[in-house]
């Protein structure tokens, strides 16, 4: 269960634009700050300035999100909210995020890359029994335990039960011709599965030596890379030909696999 406590105006850490470090710097991204705090957990914290409210916003919704989903194997663990600040403290992932950890160790098996592949299924899952779409399923969001397994993570720009979401995917892990103005779809977050398992079986994104415009231009010509060498090639290309339905088939049928 994730505590929540409003400090005293004078523990307040963010006055203005100027921004007191609460931890070591470890990373930042559009919602906001993470850092290592003493205890070892990690904070993350809105920025700071004009960019605070819509990043308050963010974390805002990752909470709820946490919230509702609850505790589970594929998900970080919560530790506390503060409502004050708008900033979630969470446990440390020591093995960082897939897509790093893949680039620095690319002689990972193929077993654990299976593995992988099934825990980001049942992950995504997870999210779409609650009602929520990540709208931005990457190998960045993914995050490595101490063991290695898998958490889906980062839920500041995702949709809530509907609600306008304030991330979007990138050109390779998006539908081509999608309309930015329609809401987010369950397929959309398949078809981003789908380039996210690529990357998992293979260490690269598709088309590494294409822009993304060329990118797109392939995948509007049903132009997808070669998967035929690939253990589950098939359920790759099916996410990109919009044949798959949830991402609990991909999950049963990775788990025939491993």
């Amino acid at each position: 269960m994730i505590r929540t406590h409003t400090p005293l105006l004078e523990t307040q850490q963010i006055t203005g634009d100027i921004r007191h470090a609460k931890g070591c710097f470890l990373n930042s991204g559009a919602s906001g700050i993470l850092e290592i705090l003493p205890s070892g957990d990690v904070i993350k914290s809105p920025w700071p300035g004009q960019n605070g409210v819509e990043s308050r916003k963010e974390l805002s919704t990752e909470n709820k999100i946490y919230c509702k989903l609850g505790p589970h194997s594929r998900l970080v663990r919560t530790i506390d909210w503060n409502s004050y600040d708008c900033s979630l403290t969470m446990e440390y992932m020591p093995q960082g995020d897939l897509q790093s950890f893949l680039l620095k160790n690319p002689t990972v098996t193929e077993t654990q890359r299976l593995r992988w592949a099934k825990e980001a299924a049942e992950g995504l899952q997870l999210l779409h029994d609650a009602d929520v779409l990540h709208c931005d399923v990457n190998p960045k969001n993914f995050l490595l335990d101490t063991n290695l397994g898998l958490k889906i993570a980062d839920f500041g720009g995702s949709s809530l039960e509907g609600s306008k979401p304030a991330a979007c995917s990138g050109q390779r892990f998006s539908i081509p011709d999608k309309d930015w103005l329609d809401p987010p779809t369950v397929q959309d977050d398949l078809f981003a599965l789908g380039t996210t398992i690529y990357f998992i079986m293979t260490g690269q994104l598709p088309f590494p030596e294409l822009r993304e415009d060329k990118v797109e231009e392939n995948y509007r010509n049903r132009r997808f890379p070669d998967i035929s060498e690939i253990t589950c090639g098939r359920l790759i290309e099916e996410c990109w030909k919009l044949q798959i339905t949830s991402a609990q088939h991909i999950y049963t049928s990775l788990q025939s696999m491993t």
